[in-house]
């Protein structure tokens, strides 16, 4: 019955939607929802540093955090009723045409099937296993999302955004069932975004669905939504940043810069890497404000949004500036940071981050041929194509596409992109230049974080936002062809050709591809613990040292593993969360002053120690694979 302790963040986000809709009756109920949203992360943010102080982010103390709005709800409620006011609910309109209601089965069915598999599998993806999840359960132990000591610096250096929201979940619930939950609800959050740009844009009622259409079967979307990753959800602030900039354009209202600014702390708390897609809407806002009130006024307001990004961001930044002299982890910039910002250094990653999704399933003569003119264009520019200053992990090669989440690409829709970019500059005077306009500052986005980040043979999943923020153009410019239905074709074909990300990912596959697939059965038929270990070989070593470890009644802990290791799945088979249990590093780093000075394990496991060593009065016992494990005399 834990479980249902969820439903009360959700009964608050309830609340602020219907204030929201009554306070501005005029608004789309979509656009309610957005500032919902941008408000419920902005709260729950608050929360969180606020509990923090007093380590106090537990079961109650989220229980009572989240019941104060909803308590502060029904007073105002209750006052309306009692006033005799009418209360604005929200309305949702659906499909009036047979064809739109079509868009809106794909939607639902990609939805239903995605947030089954979120359900079902728990956390399975490594950076989950090594430190998304593994900073949650650290922050669920220490009733705190203050830095801890650590041997896996991501832990406490990368923004904490996406974590927070699962860790939420994760202390309500007392457990991880709904890890996957903040991304499905992000893509959800994604597609009505989506639609309402389209809406601002000048789509009717079939481009605004046919735009949700594009985004729901976008193939690294429909995998990151059950997943435990964070992209999908830095994606989705970026949405309600762009949703924001084109109902102020439309509209001139002053509170869409506030929740511009809000939605952008929201999203560089989520993950840096947005930056680029944030940075052409920021400047485009700029222009327009300068435009209606002047450069100083605009200035004021430009300050005031830096202001807003700097408090929601304050917290974690302030961390890291204590434990590593910086706002982040030097070590992170340096991994990503491209080192050859001139055109060619730019060139050469534009050119290798488009050619990800230039690979084409059973024609590999074509793949071949698209690698034959990356590397001639490469060799024009004067440059290696994997040249260390441009390129951060893997060896560039154009393959077809991978139902491995980390290699996942988007081949069709990136074919249907070229095609819009085109019909958007040939139908300029029958959809305006505001769609032009749209359109270039999308493009810019991948080109600035071409210039930004080194190329990464991991990288797809960072391109999400830019797949995204292209879907309004595919509903206005598809929903155009209205006598001959091209578009709702291109969407029933983009439907079928996700088929193998909808149903098959390699390591939570509902209908395993044989000889393909990491799991060869469906994640129907597997227990949730293997499925912990579906992208590990690690289970049997994980399970004999743990089980050693309970069956000696050890709840004290110290863990010496390296920078990449799945700490979570340690987490996992020794029962976490439980009150009594308390898994602490022992490790040498910026993070040391941290430890508890009073931690003294009754088990300590290590990778790669020497049998001889005494750690904290713990003498080696056994050996399990490569860890070995220290008992108490």
């Amino acid at each position: 019955m834990q479980i249902l302790l969820a439903l009360i963040p959700l009964l608050a986000f309830i609340c602020i939607i219907i204030y929201l809709k009554d306070r501005y009756t005029s608004d789309p109920t979509r656009r309610v929802l957005i500032h919902s949203a941008i408000w419920f992360g902005c709260y729950l943010k608050f929360c969180l540093e606020v509990l923090s102080i007093f380590r106090w982010v537990t079961v109650l103390g989220l229980v009572i955090a989240w019941m104060a709005p909803i308590v502060v709800f029904s007073f105002w409620l209750w006052h309306r009723k009692t006033s005799g006011e009418r209360i604005v609910l929200p309305t949702f309109q659906f499909p009036n045409s047979w064809w739109n209601r079509l868009i809106l089965l794909i939607i639902c069915g990609v939805l239903i099937i995605t947030v089954l598999v979120a359900w079902i599998t728990p956390p399975q993806t490594w950076d989950s296993l090594t430190y998304h999840l593994s900073r949650v359960a650290h922050w669920a132990q220490n009733r705190s999302i203050w830095h801890y000591a650590t041997g896996i610096d991501r832990q406490t250096s990368m923004p904490p955004g996406a974590e927070e929201i699962v860790l939420n979940f994760y202390v309500l619930t007392q457990s991880d069932r709904l890890a996957s939950f903040p991304q499905w609800f992000s893509m959800l959050g994604s597609l009505i975004g989506v639609s309402l740009i389209a809406y601002y844009l000048g789509a009717k009622s079939n481009g605004q669905w046919l735009a949700a259409g594009f985004a729901a079967t976008i193939p690294m979307g429909i995998v990151e939504s059950s997943s435990t990753i964070n992209d999908y959800v830095a994606t989705f602030w970026v949405v309600c940043v762009v949703v924001e900039c084109l109902a102020y354009y439309k509209n001139g209202e002053n509170r869409s810069l506030m929740y511009i600014s809000l939605a952008a702390g929201l999203a560089i708390l989520t993950k840096p890497i947005v930056v680029p897609f944030l940075v052409p809407y920021a400047i485009a806002l700029g222009f327009l404000l300068v435009k209606r009130y002047g450069l100083v006024t605009a200035l004021k307001w430009g300050g005031v949004a830096l202001i807003v990004i700097g408090l929601i961001n304050g917290g974690y930044l302030t961390r890291n500036y204590i434990t590593y002299g910086a706002l982040s982890n030097p070590v992170d910039f340096e991994t990503h940071s491209n080192q050859l910002r001139n055109v060619r250094g730019v060139l050469s990653t534009l050119i290798k981050n488009a050619g990800m999704h230039a690979g084409l399933p059973y024609l590999q003569g074509v793949n071949n041929e698209w690698n034959l003119l990356i590397l001639k264009a490469h060799i024009k520019l004067g440059l290696e194509i994997q040249d260390p200053r441009t390129t951060a992990v893997g060896v560039f090669h154009v393959s077809p596409p991978s139902t491995q989440e980390d290699l996942v690409s988007n081949p069709y829709h990136a074919y249907l992109i070229l095609v819009l970019v085109i019909l958007m500059f040939v139908m300029v005077k029958k959809q305006g230049w505001s769609l032009i306009v749209y359109g270039l500052l999308t493009i810019s986005t991948f080109i600035l974080f071409s210039y930004i980040y080194k190329w990464n043979g991991f990288g797809t999943r960072y391109h999400l936002p830019f797949f995204v923020l292209f879907a309004p153009i595919a509903g206005v410019i598809s929903g155009s062809f209205d006598k001959i239905k091209l578009g709702y074709l291109v969407a029933l074909l983009l439907l079928i050709g996700s088929y193998p990300w909808i149903f098959s990912i390699d390591s939570r596959p509902l209908i395993p591809k044989p000889g393909r697939s990491i799991l060869q059965s469906s994640i129907l038929n597997v227990s949730r613990e293997n499925l912990y270990f579906t992208n590990s070989d690690l289970h049997d070593t994980y399970k004999q040292i743990t089980d050693e470890i309970k069956s000696i009644g050890c709840s004290d802990i110290g863990i010496m593993l390296h920078g990449d290791d799945p700490e979570y799945l340690l987490w996992v088979l020794l029962g976490a969360p439980r009150s009594s249990l308390n898994i602490e590093w022992i490790v040498s780093s910026p993070t040391t002053r941290y430890e508890q000075l009073d931690f003294e394990p009754c088990a300590v496991i290590c990778k790669d120690c020497g049998m001889n060593q005494n750690i904290r009065g713990n003498s080696f016992t056994e050996q399990f694979g490569d860890l070995q494990l220290f008992l108490f005399p």
